[in-house]
């Protein structure tokens, strides 16, 4: 009888002899990759970790963390893959390749939070009001607050702690609507530039920048630190569960947490990706919040209306406004705008005169004014400010090259929404004085001027070359840390 099936047995035991060395080699391989990664993984398990918050000692709460299993604790879950943001729940436009315009953009969201034993900073997550941050600001907290930089204050309440990863995810309430950042769950590369944003020593919205120097540093502590980036922006106290974001794209990479006391000038943050399964565990969760406050404490009495913050406020605007003159669809200055009202009609007027077929961006300077020269601008009344602005655009013809500029005085009224955040509500132009490009001539002269438009009303008793001489240049990173003698936080 034949059978079909050929049968060599030479050659069978031959294949096995080979796939049996093959099978050593790659057992052999296994352990020796495993051994040099735990190697690695504790080569500086005895360095002194300085918390960028120094951390009480006892256990924390229990409670908090359970149901957490090892595989939830810096994982991404399916549900979370490379790349995946929050993009779809936030109408925040992140800034690319702009500095400025980041830290500008950035802010509103980024909050100063403080507890009975600690200060740190976080950032918002979701539009349910929950805020990230490191689990060591909020440890054995009996209370957390949390204050934006206009110095509004919320009560929010711990609704996720880990004991083993340092995270923590606060909801507050009174922050329910408003937009989050934009959270990038890709793993960054070498070299990426970096901006840290918290409340180092308590200065809200204050940033430091660098560069990511290398990646997955594991460090143990009271907390285990895997797969860290290690960043050359500075971190100070109160630095702690700030965010790191990518400065090429604007999205939130990492959560600032520790520096070394040996190492100061070096930081280092938890990746997004690494913590985001966590994070959403806890923020699906239906929490019974139990707060102090009463249902109906209205928190806009905490807010107040400040000059400096005011005039800090403006500064941001206009690092944002240029970039929806060169490209409409770069509507980042829109977030200063209290939607629906005045403000945006008019901004919108502004865009689409300045950035007609016609005109070529060149430049966009600005200095505070008055309507009258006694006047104090900003000047603040009880509900609102109003700040008067000189502006001064200036635009290249397309067709023949040559410049012409577009000055205004404008009048911005300044309010604070229902998150304490500072908004524009209304703008109006006061004046406007055009100088139009001569055809053909190129760079106009100073005595080649021509006003098509009425002149302004009152233009702070200046002429408009004693303007010129005192326009504002834009003023460079905001609260970007340079000092090199700041404390080492423990």
């Amino acid at each position: 009888m034949t059978n079909n099936r050929r049968y060599n047995p030479k050659n069978t035991s031959f294949k096995r002899v080979v796939a049996s060395v093959i099978l050593i080699i790659a057992v052999i391989a296994g352990l020796y990759t495993l051994l040099t990664k735990n190697d690695e993984a504790t080569n500086e398990p005895n360095v002194k970790v300085a918390d960028v918050q120094k951390p009480t000692s006892e256990e924390p709460k229990e409670d908090l963390d359970e149901g957490t299993s090892d595989k939830q604790e810096g994982s991404v879950t399916s549900a979370v893959k490379d790349g995946i943001t929050n993009e779809d729940v936030t109408d925040v436009i992140m800034p690319k390749n702009d500095t400025s315009a980041i830290i500008a953009n950035a802010k509103t969201q980024v909050y100063t939070v403080y507890t009975d034993l600690q200060q740190g900073s976080g950032f918002l997550f979701n539009r349910k009001g929950d805020i990230i941050t490191n689990a060591h600001v909020v440890k054995d907290a009996s209370y957390v607050f949390v204050t934006n930089e206009h110095g509004q204050e919320f009560q929010g309440q711990v609704i996720g702690i880990s004991k083993k990863t340092d995270i923590a995810l606060i909801r507050v309430p009174g922050l329910e609507g408003k937009d989050p950042l934009v959270l990038d769950t890709t793993k960054a590369k070498v070299n990426t530039p970096v901006i840290a944003i918290g409340s180092p020593n308590n200065k809200g919205g204050t940033s430091t920048e660098g560069d990511i120097k290398s990646l997955d540093k594991n460090f143990s502590d009271e907390y285990n630190y895997s797969n860290l980036y290690e960043i050359t922006a500075r971190l100070e106290p109160g630095s702690s569960g700030g965010p790191l974001v990518n400065a090429q794209t604007g999205n939130v990479i990492g959560i600032n947490s520790i520096i070394l006391t040996d190492k100061p000038e070096i930081g280092y943050a938890i990746p997004v990706y690494s913590i985001m399964s966590l994070i959403t565990k806890w923020a699906d969760q239906d929490v019974d919040i139990k707060l102090d406050d009463e249902e109906d404490y209205d928190h806009k009495q905490d807010a107040y209306l400040d000059k400096k913050l005011i005039k800090d406020y403006i500064d941001g605007y206009y690092e944002l406004f240029p970039y929806a003159i060169k490209d409409k669809n770069k509507n980042y200055y829109e977030t200063y705008l209290l939607p629906n009202s005045s403000a945006a009609t008019t901004a919108k007027e502004m865009i689409a005169n300045y950035s007609s077929k016609d005109k070529e961006y060149q430049d966009l300077k600005f200095t505070f004014g008055a309507v009258h020269i006694y006047d104090d601008s900003p000047n603040i009344s009880d509900h609102y400010a109003t700040a008067t602005i000189n502006s001064t655009y200036t635009y290249k013809d397309v067709k023949t090259g040559a410049k012409g500029t577009i000055k205004q005085s404008i009048q911005y009224t300044i309010i604070i929404d229902e998150y304490g955040d500072y908004q524009f509500s209304k703008i109006d132009i006061l004046s406007t004085n055009t100088d139009l490009p001569t055809s053909g001539s190129g760079d106009k002269k100073e005595d080649d001027k021509e006003n098509v438009t009425t002149p302004p009303t009152d233009d702070n008793g200046k002429s408009d070359d004693e303007e010129t001489e005192k326009e504002k240049v834009p003023v460079e990173t905001q609260g970007t840390e340079t000092s090199s003698d700041e404390k080492v936080e423990e």
